[in-house]
């Protein structure tokens, strides 16, 4: 990895585009949708990985029979109207390559055309709805990952705390066993349902006490969260590089990012370091349904409009991490940002890391930024009005530099 400095984060996707943490998760190597079979019936969930987006519907469903169809076919009991391989039916995948929809069992087996047509039979609407809600969440990723830089705040925008819930229920007090007439009359029955009642109220106390210390811990935490944001808005420079590692994990990311940073010693310099993504392995179609029967068709953009919507990505990123770091440091003067990714050497055939980009900014010149206008802004052109070292053509194809450094840089710990 080409990190030259001490501090590492993992930026992960999706963490603001829904009410979960960390957003629905696909099957490996596929961006799809899945559904889940259990006691309630058939549910899909549609999704992109690394979004947060999803879209949950109850497919199949045991129709009931009307009052007719049961006069009319009285040998078919209620509640049998689904085919047996529905029982077997376990997820759902779109390949947002290929277009191609599978039904899989809970091996992962392609159930083929019948659970295909079960499906299509007993869901048709709900199913539709749900490769529909898909092929949105698609497209909006795709539009999401080349405006990336709109979410940029102001360099006088510190950031807000943002509270991490206690979602741990508390424990359930146990309901006394009740003594009936045989406890009564047995003193050994009676001391057994007195000493379970002892022992579960014991064990429900100690579950409680559990339950508190943990809330209290928790408490404990976000407070020194708060602490630590306000000595960080009045300077503190450790506080600044903490504030930089909690905020940072909370950036709604397309997909997930690595990046590490480094403040001098002062706290007028902060150097960042971002991990690109690949052109080779970025997303690069666009989904529509079919107006007629169950499909999803695939549109492959075009080797200029993947450049392009590249080149707005990783100029988008570097942008908004500019931002967030003049945001959250209030004593930095200057952010150095340099972005790399790897690279296969045509000589050697290794895959070493390059420098695509580098950019040296200072804080009074980012405030002429218009960030009320953000959707005005081109990051690509935005960061050529400061300090930038960048070989790349107008089509987009980048040659390596060498980053921008700093006498303070050190290696990771």
């Amino acid at each position: 990895m080409a990190f030259r400095f001490r501090r590492t984060v993992k930026i992960f996707p999706g963490v603001r585009l829904n009410l979960g943490k960390r957003g629905v998760s696909g099957s490996a190597g596929v961006r799809g949708a899945n559904v889940t079979l259990g006691r309630n019936g058939l549910y899909g969930n549609a999704g992109i990985p690394g979004t947060g987006l999803s879209y949950r519907e109850k497919l199949l469903k045991n129709k009931t029979p009307s009052r007719r169809s049961v006069r009319k076919h009285t040998a078919q009991p209620p509640g049998n109207s689904l085919p047996p391989i529905a029982a077997q039916i376990a997820s759902l995948q779109l390949n947002t390559i290929t277009g191609d929809i599978a039904i899989l069992d809970a091996n992962g087996t392609d159930l083929g055309d019948e659970a295909m047509e079960v499906a299509k039979t007993h869901a048709r609407e709900t199913l539709e709805a749900a490769l529909q809600e898909h092929v949105d969440n698609h497209n909006r990723m795709m539009e999401r990952i080349g405006n990336i830089h709109l979410d940029t705040p102001a360099p006088n925008q510190f950031p807000q705390l943002l509270p991490e819930p206690f979602d741990l229920p508390s424990p359930t007090r146990p309901v006394p066993r009740k003594l009936n007439w045989l406890a009564w009359i047995c003193p050994a029955r009676r001391r057994a349902v007195v000493s379970s009642n002892e022992r579960r109220q014991s064990d429900y106390q100690k579950q409680q006490l559990q339950w508190q210390s943990e809330r209290e811990n928790h408490q404990r935490k976000e407070t020194q969260r708060a602490t630590l944001y306000l000595r960080a808005q009045q300077g503190s420079i450790s506080a600044m590089e903490q504030v930089l590692d909690d905020h940072l994990i909370d950036i709604d990311w397309p997909r997930e990012t690595s990046l590490s940073f480094e403040l001098s010693k002062d706290g007028k310099t902060l150097m960042l370091d971002v991990d690109l993504p690949e052109i080779e392995d970025f997303p690069n179609t666009e989904l529509r349904v079919y107006q007629r029967g169950i499909g999803v068709s695939v549109k492959e953009l075009s080797d200029t409009a993947l450049r392009k919507l590249y080149m707005a990505h990783v100029h988008g990123m570097g942008f908004r991490l500019i931002g967030e770091g003049f945001a959250c440091a209030p004593s930095v003067e200057t952010v150095v940002l340099s972005g790399f990714t790897q690279i296969t050497n045509a000589a050697t055939g290794r895959v070493e890391d390059q420098y695509l980009y580098s950019v040296k900014v200072r804080r009074d010149a980012w405030g002429a930024i218009h960030f009320g206008n953000l959707e005005a802004v081109d990051p690509v052109e935005a960061l050529t009005a400061f300090d930038l070292r960048r070989d790349m053509t107008k089509t987009g194809i980048f040659r390596a530099i060498e980053p921008w450094s700093s006498e303070f840089a050190s290696s990771p710990a």
